[in-house]
């Protein structure tokens, strides 16, 4: 992540811009106001798409191919991502949204418990707080048949809820900065 800096000083009425203000040891002075804006970089490059990180703060990929849970995973990870992780209502409401714009109804994002049945873990490796679990339909995760491991987000019901990993599902690479 790179920051952007700039020192607005209300005397002068004046902006002094660069982004090495902050480790160059310059403290404001009486008047001056020292601003910081944290930026994500989305590699276009890599296929991720920079109007969805404009409109969203998501750098994403979707891919429309449907595969299962693990090849999904595979496939994020070969070009510096993960499966999106679906932490706050705001992200599902995003995903929703786009799910809606590009007629999907269901993809991979990046939460399963096949390691410790019960416990889900996100993508980044940390588990599901109970705070999270507020993005999941009511009553899921249920582990259905004991064999609901993988989670897709399903648009009609801008939710996500557990399903079975050997599905085939379209998803949603994060670009890891």
């Amino acid at each position: 992540m790179t920051c952007q800096h700039f020192l607005y000083d209300s005397v002068k009425k004046c902006c002094l811009r660069g982004a090495d203000l902050s480790s160059s040891g310059i403290k404001p002075a009486s008047g001056q106001h020292l601003y910081s804006q944290s930026t994500k970089y989305c590699d276009v490059a890599l296929g991720y798409n920079s109007t969805i990180m404009r409109t969203f703060g998501l750098c994403l990929k979707i891919f429309f191919s449907a595969t299962d849970f693990s090849l999904a995973n595979v496939s994020c990870s070969t070009i510096q991502g993960r499966l999106v992780m679906v932490k706050s209502n705001a992200t599902k409401e995003s995903l929703a949204t786009i799910m809606q714009d590009m007629n999907m109804d269901r993809a991979w994002v990046g939460i399963d418990d096949i390691q410790s049945e019960g416990t889900y873990v996100w993508s980044d490796g940390s588990v599901l707080t109970p705070e999270e679990k507020t993005v999941y339909l009511a009553g899921q995760p249920d582990d259905l048949y004991n064999n609901q491991d993988c989670t897709v987000i399903k648009k009609y019901f801008r939710a996500l809820d557990d399903t079975f990993c050997t599905n085939n599902e379209m998803y949603f690479c994060e670009y890891i900065n």
